[in-house]
């Protein structure tokens, strides 16, 4: 085995994910290799080509977490400066080419430093350049950068390691070029910042709207999140949003019929309560005057007396992150179609099949290839290359594309103006639990909230609220959430509220998914129903799962449940 990966041999490595970031946890079975990965070219490469396929495909030597990861520099003191420096010296000592690149994340000038080609490469695919932000939404960026990202390789002095400053707004990683665990610490350190600051929610999830009504999928990895956005697109008057990340404002109105999303407050010319804080001090204030000062939702300031908003009635609207889509390419399993879009895309850690995989995934590979044979490019590859450049799309499941999702759907069809609201009216909390034959409930938000902070994923791990994005220390929230997930989950809301000695960084999240509950409806759906014995195929699951998504939408009851035994009354 080389680079912890599987290679040839009598025993099969595979490996299974443990969260979104790929976490990779061995199971060992008396059988061959299903994949193989190409041996690095040195013992200290952090990145390296891989078999050809699509427009590029780079192997990272880390392809999950690195196995340092500290979320805790400001509580070390000159920790981060030790390592600025270390990253300096690197930069100025190596000889190696340095790229830097400037990008805006939801109004957030970010700045990437690192001598990867291929982070570099992600870094400038995946987000709105300052010109194009400018272009896109006619707003100046700032003049200097919110979040400093460096990430180098090659770094002797160094461990393979992430770290992250809140207070610094700062990334630094070494000795990876694995962008997932990038992205998502980033988008961790802009979210900080845009709770803190401007009362803006980051959300792991994704969003289409179907007639003109946005459906928000909250999900931990492996339960249909991306599945469900795209088999939604399938229905007539719909429009994908996004697909791993969005960012969402609550705004009430004003009597005025302005809509307002607050960001300060003023009470006799002092700030009594800044960005996740000015719901609930709107809502224990709610005949004073003072003064409110946030944005419409074309991002312009908007200031409102606190008397003047119906803070009874607020209103979430979510805004796309990514220019681009990183997300995983064994969407083809589900979406054939995807392939087309995927073959021209720069892909990363994409494997060789062996003989094993072609022969253990032909019903698959048989499906994808009926919908693709004779048609451009894969009309021009013979039969033994599409098949097996079709089990190099899902055999490895961190596989991972950039895609412009332009070419999947028409471009009228997507949300490609990033400072574009889209109303969100229903939230879906998706998981697949084969123990349950609940299909889909209208939930409380005892329930809700409940689901939120154990965040119990398929594998039986936990990940508060489905996001381990989320730059904070996880180790002092879990162990915190832990004491009243004592007392029982039916209680653990009425328990949290009652809590005085909540982590700050908890805290933040849940007023904010508080405000989502009184924003929109939530639901549980489980995406479970090859339990039904009448549904053949895991494409009819699907398909089925897409209209009682839609049948949801559609009820208008305040409380509802149906099982595997009777889901198809909602679909009558």
């Amino acid at each position: 085995m080389l680079d912890g990966f599987p290679r040839h041999g009598n025993e099969s490595h595979t490996y299974y994910p443990n969260d979104s970031q790929g976490v990779w946890h061995l199971a060992i079975a008396e059988k061959k290799d299903l994949y193989t990965f190409p041996t690095a070219p040195d013992p200290i490469a952090p990145e390296w080509p891989g078999t050809p396929i699509g427009a590029s495909n780079t192997i990272t030597r880390t392809k999950g977490r690195t196995a340092v990861f500290d979320k805790t520099v400001d509580g070390k003191p000159g920790l981060l400066k030790r390592l600025l420096a270390s990253a300096y010296e690197q930069i100025a000592t190596s000889g190696q080419k340095t790229h830097s690149h400037d990008v805006v994340i939801h109004g957030l000038r970010v700045r990437a430093i690192t001598n990867s080609q291929h982070l570099i490469g992600y870094w400038k695919d995946n987000w709105y350049s300052l010109e194009e932000w400018a272009r896109l939404t006619g707003k100046k960026p700032a003049e200097t950068p919110d979040v400093l990202v460096v990430a180098l390789g090659r770094v002797p002095t160094e461990a393979e390691a992430a770290y992250y400053s809140r207070q610094n707004d700062t990334v630094v990683f070494f000795n990876t070029s694995y962008y997932g665990q990038l992205k998502s610490w980033v988008l961790g350190a802009v979210g900080r910042k845009l709770a803190v600051d401007y009362g803006i929610h980051s959300i792991h999830g994704a969003v289409v709207t179907k007639d003109g009504r946005g459906v928000l999928y909250i999900a931990p990895t492996g339960t249909g999140k991306s599945t469900s956005t795209y088999g939604l697109m399938e229905f007539p008057n719909t429009r994908f949003h996004s697909d791993d990340w969005v960012y969402v404002r609550y705004a009430y109105r004003s009597k005025d019929g302005k809509l307002l999303s607050p960001a300060r407050i003023l009470d006799g010319g002092d700030e009594v309560a800044r960005g996740y804080q000015t719901y609930r001090w709107l809502e224990e204030h709610r005949g004073s005057d003072a003064t409110v000062i946030g944005r419409g939702l074309d991002d312009k300031e908007i200031t409102a007396a606190a008397n003047e908003l119906d803070v009874e009635h607020p209103e979430a609207y979510a805004y796309t992150s990514e220019k681009v889509f990183y997300l995983r390419s064994n969407l083809v399993e589900n979406f054939p179609e995807a392939a087309f879009d995927m073959i021209r895309s720069r892909l990363e850690n994409c494997p060789d099949v062996t003989p094993e995989f072609m022969i253990e995934n032909k019903p698959t590979i048989d499906a994808i290839e009926a919908k693709l044979r004779r048609r451009s490019p894969f009309d021009k590859m013979d039969n033994q290359q599409l098949r097996e450049t079709i089990g190099r799309f899902f055999a490895f499941d961190n596989t991972r594309a950039m895609l412009d999702i332009t070419t999947v759907f028409p471009k009228e069809r997507v949300f490609t103006n990033p400072m574009e609201p889209a109303r969100i009216s229903a939230v879906m909390l998706i998981k697949r639990n084969f123990d349950e034959d609940v299909i889909v409930e209208r939930l409380t938000i005892d329930k809700f909230m409940a689901r939120l902070l154990v965040g119990r994923t398929p594998s039986g791990t936990k990940e508060i609220v489905y996001n381990n994005y989320r730059a904070v220390d996880d180790k002092s929230e879990r162990a915190w959430i832990d004491t009243i997930e004592a007392k029982g989950v039916d209680n653990m809301w009425a328990e949290y509220l009652k809590a005085k000695n909540r982590p700050e960084t908890l805290h933040e999240e849940m007023e904010m998914f508080r405000m989502m509950f009184k924003s929109a409806a939530a639901y549980d759906l489980n995406t479970i129903l090859q339990k039904d014995k009448a549904v053949g195929s895991k494409m009819e699951a699907v398909s089925k799962t897409m209209r009682i998504i839609v049948a949801a939408l559609d009820n208008t009851k305040d409380s509802f449940r149906y099982g595997i035994g009777d889901y198809r009354r909602l679909l009558d």
